[in-house]
């Protein structure tokens, strides 16, 4: 996790990325405080659990106000290898850090990032959605998340891929797949209504089936208030849910008893950082297999 130092909404982002929100420039001292507040409650829950992080602070000697989202620039697999990424807006490619790279103690560090020269991008678990056992994953396709960057990252990594069209309820793009999909080892949480493609529905529903999963579908409102964006986490003897409290709350009754039945959930108020930022729980958290 890394503490933010500047954040605010991107400039950058926010043509692509419709959860986000611009702040007007008087208010961005108050709109960092809140985030930062928000960050440090969440951290302490998530600790809470007996999950161990590794804490960084942002660097603050170049505009980087998406740098508490780390999960978008690297990847860390359980074998060892990292993946460093192509992200789409330019300032947010000076979140790269050799620190953070080394703390990892990576086994091998494949370098995707010269795809952003040919307009090609994909944003680390921001993009894929994967299961590590079973080395299988899914993408929805948009501008921050290219086909041939995709087909490269499957076959570098030894993981299939499934990839779809997503999109929101005007019919544009979703950005990222892990605003409208998540994974455990017994669920799959994802909005079925943005997949409006019948095929590509189908595959994904087959996929989920063939892996032995749960299917859970969320609504639109659940999507929007970052149902989607959930990561699965194994805690000191529990596991667990880790959402913002807009998240929880959104979930249908229902679909809450699904889930709570493979793990508890740890939510905290992350809704400062959900509206100017465009990501939740899950884009703060980038998992690594120490």
């Amino acid at each position: 996790m890394v503490f933010p130092k500047s954040f605010c909404s991107n400039p950058d982002t926010i043509s692509s990325n419709s959860f986000q929100s611009e702040s007007s420039q008087t208010a961005k001292g108050v709109i960092l405080e809140k985030a930062q507040k928000e960050f440090s409650d969440f951290q302490k829950k998530i600790i809470s659990t007996g999950f161990k992080i590794l804490a960084f602070e942002e660097n603050i000697e170049k505009f980087t106000p998406d740098a508490l989202f780390p999960n978008n620039w690297f990847c860390h697999l359980p074998d060892g290898r990292v993946f460093l990424f192509p992200m789409f807006p330019e300032n947010r490619r000076d979140e790269y850090r050799e620190d953070i790279i080394q703390a990892l103690d990576p086994k091998e560090v494949i370098d995707l990032r010269n795809f952003a020269d040919k307009n090609l991008f994909l944003e680390g678990t921001g993009s894929l959605i994967l299961d590590h056992r079973l080395k299988t994953g899914f993408a929805c396709l948009s501008s921050r998340t290219s086909l041939l960057a995709l087909e490269h990252f499957s076959k570098l990594a030894g993981y299939k891929i499934i990839s779809f069209n997503s999109v929101d309820t005007k019919g544009d793009d979703i950005y990222h797949s892990n605003v409208m999909m998540t994974m455990s080892p017994q669920h799959v949480v994802i909005c079925m209504d943005s997949i409006q493609d019948q095929k590509q529905r189908q595959t994904v529903e087959d996929a989920v089936k063939e892996m032995g999963k749960t299917l859970v579908p969320i609504s639109y409102d659940e999507m929007n208030s970052f149902a989607g964006n959930m990561l699965f986490i194994k805690g000191t003897n529990s596991y667990h849910w880790a959402c913002s409290t807009q998240a929880y709350e959104s979930l249908s009754e229902t679909n809450r008893a699904r889930l709570a039945s493979e793990g508890s959930f740890v939510h905290s108020d992350l809704k400062t950082i959900e509206t100017f930022g465009g990501g939740g729980a899950r884009c703060l958290l980038a998992e690594c297999f120490l």
